[in-house]
């Protein structure tokens, strides 16, 4: 039997249940840790007021570590939280596949923080993403968090699709930088407007160890403080970044990352464009090369589907350039992440000014 674990599926399927784990229960390591559970995992740790419960939610993809890097932290401490914290550790099986932190998603299955909505199938991560939302219903928690890495290197920020002093109060747990989007693509935090406040935290790059300790600092303070859901008052300010728009391969197109323009793929983007996370590029600079017409290859819609490639690149003599000043986030520099999600999300400079907030709450 897997240590510390209740030989039984928690009443919420499809997870199983683990109540308050000891520090010695949860293993010296993260990976020790993750090596624990058999599967989707709902892990219980009551709290001084039991009235009341939070959730943190983490792996929905399985090579994004500090979550659970930051949960494993947390446990160690062998905290008592303000409230009854529930924490739910999802795609296990993506996290454990050799070598390690490696895949998003297993190899032919859906991306799982796009199955958040309807049409739900018969699919094992359609009935997982219905699985959790389904709990989370019925625990009706006063919060949900949902910690992930970005898919490049670069400063951690959060997201929401709805913005109150509630969702601000959260994501000033983790960071200072906020993103708002009206685009649904069937994530988790989608939820936040009909359910309950709900916002994603990217905590950086996987490998960074900043990111690390962005993600065991904020789930402290999440866990900790009497109240998580009003501003803090003085000395703090909120940077905002409203509807971006996703960068998209089209169906067919490859991708590779190079200094020189690939002759066997579509695109190639520099190495270092990687770097431009949470920058701003100049119109004119060079991030990639391509090979073909620019709108054969990519494309750039708002959330009302609204193409806008040709207001935002172009590709003078093959040459990938913004055509006016953009400031990039979620650059990645995985092929595969670029395929089948975007190759990065981007505001218009003047359009879409980062301004600084002063909160409401007091």
């Amino acid at each position: 039997m897997t240590i510390g674990i209740q030989d039984k599926r928690s009443r919420f399927f499809p997870f199983h249940y683990w109540h308050a784990p000891t520090a010695d229960d949860v293993g010296a390591t993260a990976t020790e840790f993750l090596q624990m559970l058999e599967g989707p995992a709902h892990i219980f740790i009551p709290g001084r007021d039991a009235s009341r419960c939070r959730a943190v939610v983490t792996l929905l993809h399985g090579n994004e570590p500090s979550g659970l890097i930051g949960l494993h932290h947390l446990l160690r401490r062998s905290p008592q939280p303000a409230v009854d914290l529930h924490c739910f550790v999802v795609n296990v099986a993506a996290a454990k596949a050799a070598p390690g932190f490696f895949y998003r998603m297993l190899p032919g299955e859906a991306d799982l923080n796009r199955c958040f909505k309807p049409p739900y199938t018969d699919s094992p991560i359609s009935r997982l993403a219905k699985g959790l939302l389904d709990t989370l219903e019925q625990l009706q928690p006063e919060a949900v968090i949902d910690i992930h890495n970005t898919s490049g290197s670069g400063p951690g920020f959060g997201v929401t699709t709805f913005m109150d002093p509630r969702h601000e109060a959260l994501v000033s747990l983790f960071t200072h930088r906020i993103i708002v989007t009206d685009l649904s693509l069937g994530a988790l935090m989608e939820i936040s407007e009909s359910r309950f406040p709900t916002v994603t935290v990217e905590c950086g790059g996987a490998q960074d160890l900043e990111s690390h300790r962005l993600a065991e600092d904020g789930l402290a303070a999440y866990a900790e403080r009497q109240d998580v859901l009003t501003p803090p008052a003085a000395d703090f300010s909120l940077e905002f970044f409203y509807n971006p728009i996703r960068l998209e391969m089209r169906e067919g197109v490859t991708v590779d990352y190079r200094k020189q323009a690939s002759a066997e793929h579509d695109i190639t983007l520099l190495p270092e464009v990687e770097h431009h996370n949470f920058g701003y590029v100049e119109a004119g600079t060079v991030l990639g090369f391509v090979r073909g017409e620019l709108q054969a290859l990519l494309t750039a819609r708002d959330s009302h589907g609204n193409e806008k490639l040709s207001e935002f690149f172009a590709a003078p003599e093959g040459n990938l350039v913004p055509t006016r000043t953009l400031k990039l986030f979620m650059v990645t520099t995985n092929p595969e992440i670029a395929s089948k999600d975007c190759l990065f999300y981007l505001v218009p400079a003047e359009d879409n000014l980062s301004v600084v907030h002063q909160p409401t709450g007091g």
